[in-house]
């Protein structure tokens, strides 16, 4: 008999379960594949949009009228790029080197742009500056790793100040106007609002910080705090939110439609600044932490017109530890997880797209590994004109991301797997049974092939028989025809080349009782 699978995948990639829990709406074994407006099927690649000169360790799309581009840091530098040129916007001179930053923090400041390594002051530069400069008035004892803007302060999550270090102390500046930057930081003063405030050193040091809603959540290594404007004598008021986990490097926090995704010491959660909730446990939490190198390679960015928060990460196959060569996706509409490959990456970030645009004169793609539509192709509109780029630090390289089917012109391997399916609900029969498949129907949408791969195994711990792939047209074909028997099936679907686009939603399986023993 044929029997109808829906909504296969819809339930993302769980690997903490046992494959024979699962069925077809998750997977527990899975890569390179993501959601497409509620379909799972092959992620979207990246395209190389510039060779760099030097390793990058930060970048932020400068979004300000009349100043689009983007800041790149390498270890010693600042350079800005305009779509054409790269240029050197080190502070004072061409001469000038900073010390090695390993990642920059970076932070839009109002119409100006921030950027801070940690051992040295904070780094400025406006919409109209041909160089950064150290913030005005900056006291010149003070380093911090960890600075930000909040309401109309900029705020400190801990601080060093003359070789002495405040790890557990929360440091703002005075009130300054949003679209310039602050000009008073001196905590001693009677006449500005500056000062500092300490946390309990229980839960560790201060790592980061995020706004959401109008509190700043303030995060350290074992617990989470609120800080809220009150005004008056006191300025902020503190309370703590949680205290059984924290967060596990700076940037492991992104924002979602109000709540924050956060990468703690021990899971991943969610949490409205008041209650918190395992996203990863029982689904992909131990996966990720034992596959997890280098806790310096994590850190988070919010795909808003995805619904997604990619958590980028180091695996042991990294060719650099402290640069991510794999995400692990949110896809908050789904609540659901997928892994993807990444090009050890040291930042995300949002840009205009400089300048470039895909055109009929321009296209060096086929029109398989372009993901743009034939509209969005001849459209200039500003939505579309915000693109999203990495920074690869081992190759040294300036990527568009989800911008083809491929890793810039090369192929890779986007793949699916059940291993272990006894279909016993759907077809009403236990367990024990034996069965036999026939033709599988496929429900799919896209262009190229996929390999469809089908074995059989008797129990659970058994090894699995798998059975020749079948190759599968999208666009011509319509069936399989295969005969496989046993109690237990596999499926595996996957793709190798860079012209292929794919995504599922059901199969329609010929699945039949052979035998009660």
């Amino acid at each position: 008999m044929f029997v109808s699978l829906r909504d296969i995948g819809i339930g993302g990639i769980v690997t903490d379960q046992d494959p024979y829990d699962l069925e077809l709406t998750q997977f527990p074994r899975g890569n390179n594949v993501m959601f497409h407006q509620g379909r799972i099927g092959k992620a979207l690649g990246h395209t190389q949009r510039e060779s760099l000169g030097f390793q990058p360790t930060g970048a932020l799309g400068f979004l300000v009228d009349g100043a689009y581009s983007m800041i790149l840091g390498s270890l010693t530098k600042l350079y800005k790029y305009d779509g054409t040129n790269i240029t050197d916007v080190t502070k004072t001179s061409n001469s000038t080197t900073y010390n090695v930053s390993q990642r920059w923090q970076a932070e839009q400041l109002g119409s100006a742009i921030l950027f801070n390594n940690g051992g040295q002051q904070p780094q400025y530069l406006t919409a109209t500056g041909s160089r950064f400069a150290d913030l005005p008035n900056w006291p010149s004892s003070v380093t911090t790793k960890c600075i930000k803007p909040f309401k109309s302060f900029l705020i400190m999550m801990g601080y060093t100040d003359g070789g002495t270090e405040y790890p557990y102390t929360v440091r703002w500046s005075d009130e300054f106007d949003p679209a310039s930057v602050p000009n008073d930081y001196d905590i001693t003063s009677t006449t500005n609002l500056a000062g500092t405030n300490v946390l309990t050193g229980n839960y560790g040091v201060l790592v980061d910080q995020l706004p959401l809603g109008d509190s700043n959540i303030i995060y350290a290594e074992r617990g989470v705090f609120g800080m809220d404007l009150i005004g008056g004598a006191l300025v902020f008021q503190f309370r703590d939110i949680f205290t059984d986990d924290g967060i596990i490097n700076r940037g492991a926090v992104a924002k979602m439609p109000n709540k924050h995704l956060v990468v703690g010491i021990n899971d991943i959660y969610a949490h409205d600044g008041h209650q918190k909730q395992s996203l990863a446990d029982k689904r992909v939490r131990k996966q990720f932490y034992s596959e997890l190198d280098d806790k310096r390679a994590v850190f988070c960015q919010t795909i808003d017109s995805r619904s997604e928060v990619w958590i980028c990460y180091s695996n042991s196959a990294a060719p650099d530890p402290r640069s991510a060569n794999r995400a692990l996706i949110y896809n908050w509409e789904r609540n659901a997880f997928t892994f993807i490959d990444l090009p050890n990456c040291r930042a995300l970030t949002y840009s205009d797209k400089l300048g470039q645009s895909v055109t009929w004169a321009n296209i060096s793609m086929t029109w398989g590994e372009i993901t743009e539509t034939y509209d969005e192709v001849n459209s200039s509109g500003e939505a579309n004109n915000i693109k999203l780029f990495a920074v690869d630090f081992v190759n040294s390289k300036l990527l568009n991301m989800n911008s083809s089917r491929g890793f810039s012109g090369q192929p890779f391997n986007a793949f699916l797997e059940s291993p272990k399916l006894d279909f016993d609900t759907v077809i009403g029969r236990a367990t024990n049974s034996i069965k036999q498949v026939g033709q599988i129907l496929p429900q799919m949408q896209g262009t190229g092939t996929v390999e469809f791969s089908i074995g059989t195994s008797m129990a659970p711990q058994d090894s699995i028989q798998w059975q020749p792939a079948h190759t599968f047209n999208i666009e011509t074909d319509h069936k399989i025809d295969t005969r496989a028997s046993g109690r237990y099936f596999a499926l595996r679907l996957e793709s190798t080349t860079k012209d292929s686009n794919w995504e599922i939603t059901g199969l329609d399986m010929d699945i039949n009782e052979v035998s009660a023993r």
